[in-house]
């Protein structure tokens, strides 16, 4: 995705590009929190744990999230914010990415059954399949995340003598350009399969309901006038014959 005629890789989709992609990125929101929706009260999460080559060694053990993260540490919620603020940044047509909560709903999603694949068939074997096969990783999300942001700012460090989210814009872009492309080692992951599901997650965090904890506001939703849950979904005249605008409204409160 790199552009040799300008500055930084294009790693940022432009607005009209995203607003394009809309509507498959919708559907893929509507798939995903299907089938993530939350256990019934009273059942038990299984915490993600790190793969053994992952495990942290006496007195290294990560430290917590701030207040309110269920899953990410403080050092991940660094990475992941600077990360998000590339991959969608805000601009005069809508909020960015971090404005709208992606990382609120990437902690959720990753401290709940998604981030453990509690649904999913991870006995094995483990071949490289195709994307129509589905998962296809002896790792759950939340490990593939976790090995990811570990590896990643060891590479940094070691490239560019600091950590991505103390890199200058154009650097971020330029990493996560490698980061898609499969040219960066994270420790045995794929940066291509760490990358890909990084921002499948950021794109359902914008657009998915804020039920959720993106999406904050509906802000992506006003931006493409789409009218969420709103059991009114044709347009509307006033008498003056002036389109009427239709507020979105949310599955949750």
């Amino acid at each position: 995705m790199t552009n040799s005629s300008d500055e930084r890789p294009v790693i940022n989709p432009s607005r009209r590009h995203f607003l394009v992609v809309g509507a498959a990125a919708t559907a893929l929101v509507a798939d995903a929190v299907r089938a993530q929706a939350p256990a019934p009260a009273g059942t038990p999460q299984p915490a993600p744990v790190a793969p053994q080559n992952q495990l942290p060694r006496p007195g290294q053990i990560p430290a917590p999230g701030p207040q309110g993260y269920r899953f990410l540490t403080s050092a991940e919620v660094e990475t992941l914010t600077a990360m998000v603020d590339r991959l969608i940044p805000a601009d005069d047509f809508g909020p960015g990415g971090v404005e709208a909560g992606v990382v609120t709903f990437v902690d959720r999603e990753l401290g709940g059954q998604f981030g453990a694949a509690t649904r999913w068939y991870m006995a094995g074997p483990w071949a490289e399949g195709t994307r129509s096969q589905g998962w296809q990783l002896a790792l759950t999300p939340a490990q593939i995340y976790r090995t990811g942001f570990l590896a990643l700012d060891r590479w940094c460090l070691g490239s560019k003598s600091k950590r991505f989210v103390e890199l200058a814009p154009a650097d971020q872009d330029e990493v996560l350009t490698l980061l898609e492309s499969g040219k960066i080692e994270l420790d045995g992951v794929s940066s291509a399969t760490f990358f890909q599901i990084l921002w499948q997650n950021t794109v359902e965090g914008y657009l998915g309901d804020p039920l959720y904890g993106g999406n904050r506001d509906m802000g992506a939703w006003r931006m493409i006038n789409f009218p969420g849950a709103n059991p009114v979904l044709t347009p509307a005249v006033d008498l003056n014959g002036e389109l009427y605008e239709i507020e979105p409204i949310a599955i949750g409160p």
